[in-house]
């Protein structure tokens, strides 16, 4: 509010600067009027020393006297009047110059919100800056429950999902943007990865559908066909898998980061690795190496398959163990727990394998 006040003194200021100037007679040029006044006043002056010296008889007099007087009434409205305007024209200025001011403050008090502290474009910007990521989507998300079609909307929200690894949302959000906006590789491939990864590494049909599109309309790229072999290893098709991935391999450049993950994958299908016994301690360590996007695919490609094996062959206490201890390392704890249910729940009764899970899940501090 001080802010607006001094706005407003600084205002009237101004105002009273250029307008009092136009309703100012020149100094240096007084109105003819005025001047012809005082010629007129000298004549009369000069008419009582002339009575006074008797040059003058009462004829000459009365009529001399009564000339002069006519002519200064004739301009003596005129002078008085001039100054009464310049006097209302100064007056008016100098009340337009606070009641302007006055008026819009009082606009502002009626209508603003002169209660509420100033907040600097820093401090707002700050203010933004600070707001935690739930809020701004929070606001994404209530601005597409009212508006479900707005495609561009669910284009910009899928991947901050997938950043939060929300990939469920992500799949979901996706989808929306491809059935609103067309599809596009970025749409494609942001869609089949979170669909994969919301399905634990599995390649579902939907995710499955989309590589092979993604793959049609980009033939260069490397993940829909890396995914693809994956899927086909998920299948049991180990002959495929290992086909598609020698081709890969002979298709990668020099040095490209997801070489070696291929090549981990290309051996663990023919040494028949893909089967319950999955990725090893060293394998999961390994993928440190890589890319985020690389090591993820790598090391989910290879936990998916064991999983997916181990629900239909779950005798395998090694295979068991190393899955519990793959989702440690991932940090997936209640994918974890969960497999250490499930492997529970297979060895019931053969009490070494119970004591020998009981003992990793103290070891690796998996609490119900």
């Amino acid at each position: 509010m001080l802010l607006w006040l001094m706005f407003a003194a600084l205002t009237a200021t101004v105002l009273v600067a250029v307008l009092r100037p136009a309703f100012q007679p020149s100094a240096s040029m007084p109105p003819e009027p005025a001047a012809d006044l005082v010629v007129y006043k000298d004549q009369l002056a000069d008419l009582e020393r002339q009575v006074a010296r008797g040059q003058l008889d009462a004829i000459e007099q009365d009529a001399l006297r009564h000339e002069i007087s006519r002519r200064i009434l004739r301009i003596k409205p005129a002078a008085v009047g001039e100054g009464v305007a310049g006097f209302k024209a100064t007056t008016v200025g100098m009340a337009t110059a606070f009641v302007v001011p006055l008026l819009c403050l009082g606009l502002y008090a009626a209508l603003g919100s002169p209660g509420v502290p100033s907040q600097p474009f820093r401090a707002n910007s700050a203010q933004l800056a600070n707001a935690s990521a739930a809020e701004l989507i929070a606001r994404v998300e209530a601005k597409l429950a009212t508006n479900p079609g707005d495609g561009r909307g669910w284009d910009a929200l899928a991947p901050i999902y997938f950043k939060l690894e929300r990939f469920a949302d992500a799949s979901d959000a996706y989808g929306r943007a491809v059935r609103l906006l067309g599809e596009t590789p970025q749409r494609l491939a942001g869609f089949a990865e979170a669909t994969v990864l919301a399905n634990d590494g599995i390649v579902t049909e939907p995710a499955r559908a989309a590589y092979q599109k993604l793959r049609v309309i980009s033939p260069d790229r490397f993940e829909p066909r890396f995914w693809l072999a994956l899927a086909q290893e998920q299948d049991g098709n180990a002959t495929v898998a290992a086909a598609e991935y020698r081709a890969l391999l002979q298709a990668a450049p020099a040095g490209v980061t997801w070489r070696s993950m291929v090549e981990q994958r290309l051996a663990a299908v023919s040494k028949g690795a893909a089967s319950p016994r999955g990725p090893s301690d060293d394998d999961v360590k390994a993928a440190a190496s890589l890319s985020q996007s690389d090591r993820t695919a790598m090391i989910d490609g290879m936990v998916a398959a064991l999983a997916v094996r181990l629900k239909t062959n779950g005798d395998d206490l090694e295979g068991w163990q190393k899955l519990i201890r793959s989702y440690v390392t991932l940090k997936k704890l209640d994918l974890a727990r969960s497999a250490l249910v499930d492997a529970r729940a297979q060895f019931v009764g053969n009490t070494p394998a119970v004591a020998t899970l009981d003992d990793l899940a103290r070891r690796l501090e998996l609490r119900p």
